[in-house]
């Protein structure tokens, strides 16, 4: 069968349609016309687009993508799931720092860190309290350190700040007591949470307020300070 040259399938880009086909062809015919290669089988519908028979399946297997360094090396499962689809394998554009761990060219040295030091560098703390001295109270705390006070909504982020707060605050001659603690300890670094009770004394009268704490203590240059300190009221039941 000689297709008319009004039928010819135009490839790359250009019209895929078909117009002033002769209606006498059966569908599903054979082109074989010259300017159409490769070959198809149509559905001959004369006023539609030409689409072909039967799609190609999804991409599958493995890819690699290498830049000109090689150290750019991943794989790519298959299936083309779209532009998110996840990229495994090592590749140096992409790796991340490790927290709380020292790289590949350094070298840590940890201090030594145990429940009774936990216990020690809050009674530090506690014993500044005491003393009335904002000051004293501020040292126990690294120049960066974050303070969420119990009695303010104010977060103070230095050494300046949280010196400010306890200025206002130990006049209430405040005291802690822990009722509970639970202590993680990492390299250079003690965090210890749990519930604390603080004696107060306002306008003459004694109270006793529970509240709950975390105490982030770090080792900076052999001296171990306060880097974070969240303490709140307990929920009213």
């Amino acid at each position: 069968m000689v297709c008319p040259r009004s039928c010819v399938v135009r490839l790359l880009g250009h019209d895929m349609g078909l117009a002033s086909c002769p209606s006498g062809l059966t569908p599903f015919a054979f082109l074989a016309c010259k300017d159409a290669r490769p070959r198809f089988h149509l559905s001959v519908n004369t006023r539609t687009h030409m689409k072909p028979r039967h799609t190609n399946p999804p991409v599958s297997g493995t890819l690699f993508l290498e830049s000109t360094s090689g150290k750019d090396r991943r794989s790519l499962s298959a299936s083309l799931r779209g532009g998110l689809h996840p990229v495994s394998g090592d590749t140096a554009s992409f790796s991340t720092a490790p927290i709380d761990t020292p790289g590949v060219p350094e070298t840590a040295v940890c201090a030594p860190a145990t429940l009774r030091l936990a216990e020690e560098l809050f009674d530090r703390w506690n014993e500044a309290l005491r003393s009335g001295d904002a000051r004293r109270v501020s040292e126990c705390y690294t120049d960066d350190a974050v303070l969420l006070p119990t009695v303010s909504n104010v977060p103070r982020l230095s050494r300046g700040e949280i010196q400010h707060y306890f200025e206002h605050f130990l006049q209430k001659q405040p005291l802690g007591k822990v009722d509970q603690r639970n202590v993680k300890f990492g390299c250079n670094k003690i965090t210890d949470a749990g519930v604390y009770t603080f004696r107060v004394i306002d306008a003459g009268k004694t109270e006793y307020v529970p509240a709950r704490y975390t105490f982030v203590y770090e080792n900076r240059d052999g001296e171990w300070l306060i880097a974070h300190h969240h303490s709140s009221l307990m929920p009213t039941s």
